[in-house]
C-alpha cells in the first residue's frame, strides 16, 4: 500500500509541473530537440552551393556565375557599321597609293564574338575572333579573301607570387594609350595616324607572346607591363623565323586621382625594341574614315616595304579628366637601324633613319557625364549615360552627347625615304544611346604632301558609325 501511494504522488507531481509550463503561442505542441537538429542538418544541405549550377545577370552584357562563385563565364561581342563619304580633287583620288579607289562606300568595320571566363579568381581566359578581315591573294586582277582571325586568345594567371599577373597567348602589346583603349570605347571612328604608322604593324595590333603586368602604389595609381613577343606582320597569329622578337613595355602613374576618376591626370611612357620580321618593315597610315577593309584602304602616307635591322619605338603619353572635359595626347618616335630600299635585286643603304608623329585630342560631354577610367588597362573605358535613350515609360532620356576634336601630325620622310608628311584635323559628335550602343559622326580634313607625288593636297571625309557591344 505504501508503494502505491508513492507512485500516485510521482504522477501527481509530473502533472503539476506540466500544468505550470506556459502553453506555446501558436498552440502547437513543442517538438523534441533531436527533431530540430535533424531539420537544421537538412537545411544546411539545402544551402550548400551547387558548383555545377550557374546563375545569370546583366552587367553591360550577360554574365554567368557558379553558385559557389568559383567560375564565371561571359559571352562578349561588338558590331560596328560605317557609312563614309569623301571629297578630294580628281588628281588626288586617282593617284593615292592603295588597292582600291578613294571612293564613297559602306563597310562593316568590326564584327567580333567571343567568351571571357575565370576560375577561382586565379586563371582567366579570353577567346575572341573577328569575322571582318580580308587579305590580298592576287593583285592583278585584284582578288581578296575574307578570313576569320583571332584577336584576344589568351590565358591570364592572377597574382602569381613575385611575378604579378602573367598573360600568355595572342594579345595587345603594352604600348600607347589609344592602342590600350578598346575599339569599343574610342572617341573617334579610327585611332590617330600615329597608331597606324607605329603600332598597328599589319597584325590588327595583336601579337603572340607572354606579358607580366601589375598595379602598384595606393589605390592602383601605378602600373607596369612588359612582354616578349614574336614580331608578326599578319592577322593570323603566327610567324616563323630566327629571332624576330619584340620586347615591349609600358609604365603609368596617376599623379591625380579623385572622386573615382572624375578628376585625374595620367602620365605614362611605352617603349618597344623589335628585331624585324624578314629584315623588313613598313610605315604607313590610312585615312581617318574608311569605306573598305583595312587591307584595301587608300594610303595617305607610306614608306613602302623597306629593309632594316632593328626598330626602336618610344611613346610618351598623357591623359586627363576634369569633370565633363577630358583630353589625351601622345608623341611617337621610331628609330630604324641599317635602313635600305630595294631597287631591283639590290639594296640601296640609307643608314639609320628616324620617323615621328603625335596627336592631341579633347572631348567634352554636353550632358554632364565624365570619361570613366579602367585601372586594369590604365585607359578610358565604357561611357554610361545618366539618362539612357528612351521615349517610353517613366524613365525617359536622350542619352549622352559628347563633342570631340583631334589634331595629328605625322612625318615619314627621312634621308631618301619619302613616306610623306601629313596633318590631320578630326571633329566628332558622339551620341551614347545606352551603355552598349552609340552613334558616332566624324569629319576629317587631311593635308598630304609627298615629294614628287601627284596626289598632294587636301582630302575631306565624313563618316558615321552605328556601334553596339556587350
Amino acid at each position: 500500500m505504501k508503494y502505491l501511494f508513492c507512485l500516485l504522488a510521482m504522477f501527481a507531481g509530473l502533472s503539476v509541473a506540466r500544468s505550470q509550463e506556459p502553453p506555446p503561442a501558436d498552440g502547437i505542441a513543442p517538438v523534441a530537440a533531436t527533431e530540430y537538429r535533424l531539420e537544421d542538418k537538412d537545411k544546411d544541405k539545402e544551402k550548400k552551393p551547387d558548383p555545377l549550377s550557374l546563375k545569370g545577370k546583366w552587367k553591360n552584357g550577360p554574365i554567368f556565375t557558379s553558385e559557389d562563385g568559383l567560375f564565371t563565364f561571359q559571352p562578349v561581342g561588338r558590331f560596328q557599321f560605317d557609312v563614309v563619304s569623301y571629297a578630294a580633287p580628281s588628281s588626288v583620288r586617282q593617284n593615292l597609293p592603295g588597292l582600291t579607289p578613294f571612293e564613297d562606300g559602306v563597310a562593316i568595320r568590326r564584327s567580333r564574338l567571343g567568351v571571357d571566363g575565370a576560375y577561382n579568381k586565379t586563371i582567366e581566359f579570353k577567346v575572341e575572333y573577328d569575322f571582318v578581315n580580308s587579305f590580298v591573294t592576287n593583285n592583278n586582277p585584284l582578288r581578296a579573301t575574307n578570313a576569320t582571325v583571332p584577336t584576344e586568345l589568351n590565358l591570364t594567371f592572377r597574382e602569381v607570387p613575385y611575378l604579378g599577373n602573367i598573360r600568355i597567348g595572342n594579345q595587345k602589346q603594352p604600348i600607347s594609350f589609344e592602342h590600350t583603349t578598346s575599339s569599343k570605347y574610342l572617341n573617334f571612328l579610327e585611332r590617330s595616324p600615329v597608331f597606324d604608322a607605329f603600332t598597328e604593324n599589319g597584325n590588327n595590333g595583336f601579337s603572340m607572346g607572354v606579358t607580366t603586368f601589375q598595379n602598384f602604389l595606393a589605390d592602383k595609381r601605378g602600373y607596369y607591363s612588359i612582354g616578349l613577343f614574336k614580331n608578326t606582320r599578319n592577322v593570323f597569329g603566327f610567324n616563323i623565323g630566327r629571332n624576330e622578337t619584340d620586347l615591349t613595355g609600358r609604365l603609368v602613374v596617376l599623379p591625380i586621382y579623385e572622386n573615382e576618376g572624375e578628376k585625374l591626370l595620367h602620365v605614362g611612357v611605352g617603349a618597344s625594341h623589335r628585331d624585324l620580321d624578314d629584315d623588313q618593315t613598313r610605315y604607313r597610315t590610312r585615312f581617318g574614315v574608311r569605306s573598305e577593309p583595312g587591307a584595301f584602304a587608300s594610303l595617305i602616307s607610306d614608306t613602302g616595304m623597306i629593309f632594316g635591322s632593328r626598330q626602336n619605338t618610344l611613346v610618351p603619353e598623357m591623359a586627363g579628366v576634369f569633370g565633363a572635359f577630358s583630353f589625351q595626347s601622345e608623341y611617337a618616335m621610331s628609330f630604324l637601324s641599317q635602313t635600305a630600299l630595294p631597287v631591283g635585286t639590290t639594296r640601296v643603304p640609307f643608314g639609320n633613319t628616324f620617323y615621328h608623329g603625335g596627336y592631341i585630342e579633347m572631348h567634352y560631354f554636353l550632358t554632364g557625364e565624365h570619361r570613366k577610367y579602367d585601372h586594369e588597362r590604365m585607359a578610358f573605358t565604357r561611357v554610361t549615360p545618366r539618362r539612357p535613350l528612351s521615349w517610353t515609360g517613366e524613365k525617359r532620356g536622350t542619352g549622352a552627347w559628347q563633342l570631340a576634336a583631334r589634331y595629328s601630325y605625322l612625318d615619314l620622310t627621312d634621308k631618301g625615304i619619302q613616306g610623306g608628311v601629313t596633318h590631320e584635323l578630326a571633329l566628332g559628335l558622339n551620341w551614347f544611346l545606352t551603355p552598349n550602343a552609340k552613334i558616332q559622326s566624324n569629319y576629317i580634313l587631311t593635308d598630304r604632301y609627298v615629294n614628287g607625288s601627284p596626289a598632294n593636297g587636301l582630302l575631306h571625309g565624313f563618316g558615321m558609325r552605328t556601334a553596339w557591344d556587350f
